[in-house]
């Protein structure tokens, strides 16, 4: 494995810088603006991104860009007569939000820039934000059954005839075909109720977008044409359910029937990340060159303020492996398999480096959340007889103090050690107060990926999988398979990659 030198830059502006990119993406900043910033190209900026951002920050960055976009959207909205006016006076479109946030506007000129690249994508969003037609009844209602479907909810016909709102039962018996499936509607309609009842009582989780698709297709198959009107279709589509419940998201969608989200990686379905490249690609000249990779966050940051949820630049360059793919390269038949080997051993590379930076989220938000004083243990569980490595830490209203395990107690003869790395990664040598490598003062968003590219890369742990972290003291065996949650974690009980919530 090859171990990543970083720039000559002294370490601590390289880690002020990463800290800086984080938190901005994760604020919805646009990808171009970050990277000016941070004085780095964009591919930098991504790079970094990719081993620090996994469910969590795809999470936050998604809820910050539907917020900062749709207050965008309304900020041009209201201020269109002053657009137009300015745009009449020789200003350059992407030029007007300064001069309108000049003149007082509340606007948020970095993403009202980014909405404005494309006068196409700006109709939809007026659309957007001037509201669009509510979802029928049987979109609420379809969403329920293919959920009480998916947790395997038996149907007791009993609540549903009690309890079940008669304008519900009557939407569905007039959508259906009751002359034909009378039985089939009666399991619909208890389905839809014990599911809302268990929903109710916290009962019954969300489900994902795919496989709300490949259940309701399945579904669709077996109960053929069943619909009273050829224009609708049982159960609702996915996509329809998330265009029209959800106005453009699968979350929103969910929380509308009061079911909870799925994580961040359960978001998209394979099609809609095909369905994203294609869409870049049909509008990228808008937003700069397809081979760069913030002119897709420009890009994706317009159709969010559309309603139409897309991929971050991380998960798509994730999912595709190169960015080639993602930009639909063609590549000549003779090395087609050659390309097809390279794009799959980088994939496999990024699961790698997804697997990390999920790991570094799940120590850093349990750091964030530990009194101060308190103790972080974290051990690499490997097969090897003998000590492994480990690291822990203390948090405080400082910042993160860290320690790795050096060959003092662990010598390189039994496990390897790259000091060189620690060195020139901003690791303080061991001392006579302090025998192992540290650092002091890491903010809470950063420790956890440092620690843990600290065991990486500075002591040869090269599995996420085998790491281990509890509080209070060094875990002694494998943590449970049922389920970690924060607050477990917070009382001492071993977490892993597996079982982490």
């Amino acid at each position: 494995m090859n171990t990543p030198r970083f720039d000559p830059s002294p370490a601590e502006d390289r880690q002020n810088a990463v800290g800086v990119v984080v938190s901005s993406f994760l604020a919805g900043d646009p990808l171009r603006c970050i990277a000016a910033a941070a004085n780095m190209s964009s591919w930098e900026a991504l790079h970094v991104l990719g081993s620090r951002i996994a469910d969590r920050g795809e999470e936050r960055r998604s809820k910050a860009l539907r917020s900062r976009s749709t207050a965008a959207a309304e900020v041009l909205l209201k201020e269109m007569d002053r657009f137009q006016q300015l745009q009449g006076a020789g200003i350059d479109v992407l030029d007007v939000p300064k001069v309108l946030a000049a003149l007082g506007a509340p606007l948020d000129v970095d993403i009202a820039v980014e909405l404005l690249r494309s006068m196409e994508i700006l109709k939809d969003i007026h659309h957007q934000v001037a509201g669009v037609w509510p979802a029928p009844p049987t979109d609420t209602l379809s969403l329920l059954y293919i959920t009480g479907r998916h947790r395997g909810v038996k149907p007791d016909y009993e609540l549903a005839l009690g309890m079940m709102p008669l304008s519900s039962v009557i939407e569905i018996r007039e959508l259906l075909d009751a002359d034909h499936i009378y039985r089939q509607t009666a399991e619909i309609l208890a389905v839809i109720e014990t599911t809302a009842q268990a929903i109710r009582a916290g009962d019954v989780a969300g489900i994902s977008y795919s496989d709300y698709d490949e259940i309701a297709r399945a579904i669709s198959e077996e109960l053929g044409d069943v619909t009273t009107d050829p224009g609708v279709s049982w159960p609702v589509p996915a996509r329809d359910l998330r265009r029209g419940l959800g106005k453009g998201f699968w979350d929103a969608a969910l929380s509308s029937a009061g079911l909870q989200p799925p994580s961040a990686a359960d978001r998209f379905s394979a099609i809609d990340f095909i369905e994203a490249a294609r869409g870049f690609m049909r509008a990228y000249t808008q937003f700069g060159s397809p081979k760069d990779v913030a002119s897709y966050d420009s890009w994706m940051i317009a159709e969010t303020a559309a309603g139409r949820d897309r991929p971050s630049v991380v998960a798509i360059r994730r999912h595709f492996g190169a960015w080639e793919s993602v930009i639909g390269a063609v590549m000549p038949p003779e090395i087609e398999d050659e390309y097809d080997g390279i794009v799959n051993h980088i994939r496999a590379e990024n699961d790698v480096r997804e697997a990390w930076a999920k790991a570094g989220e799940l120590i850093s938000e349990v750091l964030a959340n530990m009194p101060w004083n308190s103790f972080l243990s974290i051990q690499y569980v490997d097969d090897t007889e003998g000590l492994t490595p480990y690291a822990q830490s203390v948090p405080s209203a400082d910042g993160v103090w860290f320690e790795i395990v050096s060959e003092k107690y662990l010598p390189a003869d039994q496990w390897s050690i790259d000091t060189g790395y620690l060195s020139e990664n901003g690791w303080s040598a061991p001392d006579n107060d302090f025998p192992n490598w540290y650092k002091d003062g890491i903010p809470h968003i950063e420790a956890g990926h440092q620690i843990l590219e600290g065991l990486r890369y500075g002591r040869g742990c090269h599995d996420a999988s085998k790491l281990q972290w509890h509080t209070g003291e060094f875990p002694t065996a494998p943590g449970p398979d049922g389920g970690v949650t924060l607050d477990d974690a917070l009382n001492g009980i071993v977490q892993t990659l597996s079982n982490a919530a």
